[in-house]
C-alpha cells in the first residue's frame, strides 16, 4: 500500500463517497504533482492511464482500494463525517437514523457475510421513529394524521438532544482508537465501549410531555 498525505487521501475519499465526480478526481490527479513522489512509479502510471471519461467506476474503485486507499480508513472517515453532520442537523433526524441503521447492518456480500457492520451504532440505528409512519398515523388519527405528523417533526430537536451524547461518544472513540475499523470489514472495540454501545438493551427515547 502506498502512503500519501492526509490532504490527498481526502480527495480520493470524496470521490469514493460520491461527493465529487470522476472528472473532478481526474483533474485533481493531474494537478496534484506531489502524488508523483507519494506513489510508486507503477501505481502512479496506472492511475494516470485510466480513461476517466469511460464508465469504469468499479475497476477504478478496486484499484484505489487495492493500491492507494485503506478501506478501513475510508470507512472511518465516512462514519466520522456522518456523525459530525448528524450532530449539527436535528431537522433531518429521521434521515440520519436510517443511515445509521444501514451502517449497523453493513454491506451484504455474495457469500452471505456482511462487511463493515457496525454493531456499536445500535443505539442510533435501531431507534426507528415508527410513530412517523403514515400508515400508523392514518390508522390512529384518521383525517387528522397530518397534524400529528407535524407535531412529531417539531419534536425532532427534543429527540436529537438525547442522541447527541451517544453520537459524541462514538465519534470520540473513533478519534482515540477506542474503535478501530479494519480494512477487512471488521472492527476492534474496547471492552468498556462494547458493553456500553453493544448492549442488548437499546437506548430508550423519552417523549415530550404533552399534558
Amino acid at each position: 500500500m502506498n502512503i500519501i498525505s492526509d490532504e490527498n487521501k481526502i480527495q480520493f475519499y470524496k470521490y469514493l463517497n460520491g461527493d465529487i465526480s470522476v472528472l473532478d478526481l481526474e483533474d485533481f490527479i493531474y494537478k496534484q504533482l506531489d502524488l508523483v513522489q507519494q506513489l510508486d512509479d507503477e501505481t502512479y502510471s496506472e492511475l494516470i492511464s485510466f480513461n476517466y471519461k469511460e464508465k469504469n467506476g468499479n475497476r477504478l474503485q478496486d484499484f484505489l482500494f487495492g493500491q492507494i486507499i485503506d478501506e478501513g480508513q475510508f470507512e472511518t472517515w465516512k462514519l466520522k463525517k456522518t456523525l459530525n453532520a448528524f450532530l449539527t442537523d436535528y431537522e433531518r433526524l429521521d434521515t440520519y437514523l436510517v443511515k445509521f441503521y444501514r451502517l449497523y447492518c453493513g454491506i451484504y456480500q455474495g457469500d452471505g457475510q456482511r462487511k463493515f457492520a457496525f454493531k456499536f451504532l445500535g443505539h442510533l440505528g435501531l431507534n426507528n421513529l415508527w410513530w412517523l409512519d403514515e400508515g400508523y398515523l392514518t390508522m390512529t388519527f384518521g383525517e387528522n394524521w397530518k397534524i400529528e405528523y407535524n407535531k412529531s417533526i417539531s419534536d425532532f430537536e427534543f429527540y436529537h438532544k438525547q442522541f447527541q451524547p451517544i453520537a459524541n461518544r462514538i465519534l470520540t472513540a473513533l478519534k482515540n482508537n477506542g474503535i478501530q475499523i479494519l480494512s477487512n470489514g471488521t472492527y476492534v472495540i474496547t471492552d468498556d465501549l462494547k458493553n456500553e454501545l453493544e448492549s442488548n438493551e437499546i437506548f430508550e427515547l423519552k417523549h415530550p410531555d404533552r399534558r
